[in-house]
């Protein structure tokens, strides 16, 4: 039985430096104001803002989930990679304009944009529910992978210490840094993170044999693991997959609050630069451990999938010391890279509840004082749910991450027709985001989540385009909101040209 105390050490290590950042940004608020706690007072660099963001995308669900994943399917997982990459691409349809907005107008979530242009509590509350739906999936996968994690290492550490201990540390560091705190730690995190994953895979080379081995074993065992997809349904598949992640994952509400704290255009247009990098090298890392394992790690099903990189840790820990130590610090970066994603997905969370929720539907005249000390409280509420919730896991890790992309996706139609379409109403993106919601839940709960290999979540968003588009058409919008509408989101750009 592999000995815990080298991972214990190096994780101990690295909390302590955690929880020191979240006392750090507290002393460097520069107010009690929601502006401050939820976006660090818009200062934060190009390098903390590319970092946060890469950990932010990069979570325990990635190196626990999607890596599984991969273990399962094989080199079908490649379009990991790609899709991942679909995400900073995403961004570039819209957060360049969405970004002068925030600034200009104050915004601190996409709920802000959206009643700025819609004037509409009633679409600001369906859009808030998709928003939270998502982000929401993302914190449980994040308590789901620690508590794996913890579990794989050995029979005799229950699932839920890894649950309980690290929710607590996210708890505490987010509720006293806020934003900043939790975007600084997020930074170093993210190095650590890739760290880990670059000695995981030099080690997994040296014990299990390269690549080319582990796909001749492939070739031989499960075949189907090595070949491209060979019917149509498996290649709509990967295009559904990268639609589905590309634009959810350009949906998350904490990764455009740490754009929206960008100092500026330079930092925001350099950290997206930086990430797209980043997100093409570090998945496709972790598909080949994923076949490397598949190869060499046998006998593994279902949920049990889950728990491949804890036994791969286990093993190349015996080979010697230095790989002891090694695969310590690869333990620590999979919960670095847990905490990273957990903590902004958390504010994030206490975000939507008190500001597009309770601010702007019960008690629009609460101070901002009054506002963030809630906000730290409800860090522990929101923590103490979760983790009953997910104390006996039900489903995959990358299932919860369709789940969660089927829902951001519904509320990306509202966002791009909003920036650059004058005639989109009311009426019709409320009505486009209920029926597309409809169908992405419907199919879910069916048990057939997919329609000639399209997820029920795109033919959703597909569907949400079409109404919001038809209905717009044949509706006329009010002069006054197209003049409104070239006013503050257009003339702006013109006038920046």
């Amino acid at each position: 039985m592999v000995s815990m105390v080298g991972p214990i050490v190096t994780l101990v290590i690295s909390l302590i430096v955690m929880l020191y950042i979240g006392w750090y940004s507290f002393k460097k608020r520069q107010a009690e104001s929601m502006e401050d706690y939820f976006l660090a007072s818009r200062t934060v660099g190009t390098l903390v803002v590319a970092l946060s963001l890469f950990a932010t995308q990069y979570s325990g669900n990635s190196m626990i989930g999607y890596t599984a994943r991969a273990y399962r399917i094989g080199f079908q997982q490649l379009v990991f990679p790609v899709f991942m990459v679909m995400i900073p691409v995403a961004y570039m349809l819209f957060i360049p304009r969405l970004y002068v907005l925030a600034h200009r107008r104050k915004y601190i979530t996409l709920i802000d944009f959206l009643e700025d242009r819609f004037r509409s509590k009633t679409l600001c509350f369906i859009a808030g529910i998709f928003l939270f739906w998502g982000i929401y999936v993302q914190f449980i996968e994040q308590l789901q992978a620690s508590g794996t994690l913890f579990a794989g290492l050995g029979s005799h550490i229950p699932y839920w210490s890894g649950v309980v201990i690290l929710g607590s540390i996210i708890a505490v560091y987010v509720a006293i840094g806020g934003m900043r705190g939790a975007m600084l730690a997020q930074a170093i995190q993210g190095g650590i993170m890739f760290l880990g994953i670059l000695f995981l895979i030099i080690y997994s080379w040296i014990h299990f044999g390269g690549l080319g081995s582990s796909v001749q074993k492939l070739l031989e065992i499960s075949p189907s693991k090595v070949l491209p997809p060979q019917s149509s349904g498996g290649i709509l598949n990967w295009a559904s997959t990268m639609a589905l992640v590309g634009l959810g994952g350009a949906m998350y509400a904490h990764s455009i609050q740490q754009l929206f704290a960008s100092r500026n255009e330079n930092v925001l247009k350099h950290s997206l630069a930086r990430m797209a990098v980043l997100t093409f090298v570090t998945p496709t890392i972790l598909v080949f451990i994923g076949v490397i394992a598949a190869a060499n790690i046998l006998g593994l099903s279902g949920m049990d999938t889950e728990k491949v990189i804890p036994i791969m840790l286990t093993q190349i820990m015996q080979r010697s010391t230095f790989a002891y130590w090694a695969m310590s610090i690869v333990f620590t970066a999979i919960l670095m890279a847990t905490l990273s994603t957990a903590s902004g997905v958390l504010i994030s969370l206490t975000t939507i509840i008190i500001r597009d929720f309770y601010r702007r539907f019960i008690n629009p005249n609460v101070t901002d004082l009054k506002a963030t000390r809630v906000a730290r409280w409800f860090n522990f509420v929101i923590l103490i749910v979760s983790m009953i919730l997910v104390l006996e896991p039900k489903t995959t890790i990358w299932r919860l991450t369709e789940i969660k992309f089927e829902g951001l996706l519904q509320a990306v139609p509202a966002v791009l027709l909003g920036l650059y379409w004058s005639r989109a109403t009311k009426p019709a993106i409320i009505t486009g985001m209920i029926v597309g919601g409809v169908v992405a839940v419907g199919m879910s709960l069916s048990g057939n989540p997919r329609f000639l290999g399209i997820h029920g979540g795109v033919w959703g968003m597909l569907l949400n385009f079409f109404i919001a588009i038809a209905i717009s058409l044949m509706t006329s919008s009010k002069e006054d909101e197209i003049q409104s509408f070239g006013e503050k989101f257009v003339n702006l750009f013109k006038m920046n040209q």
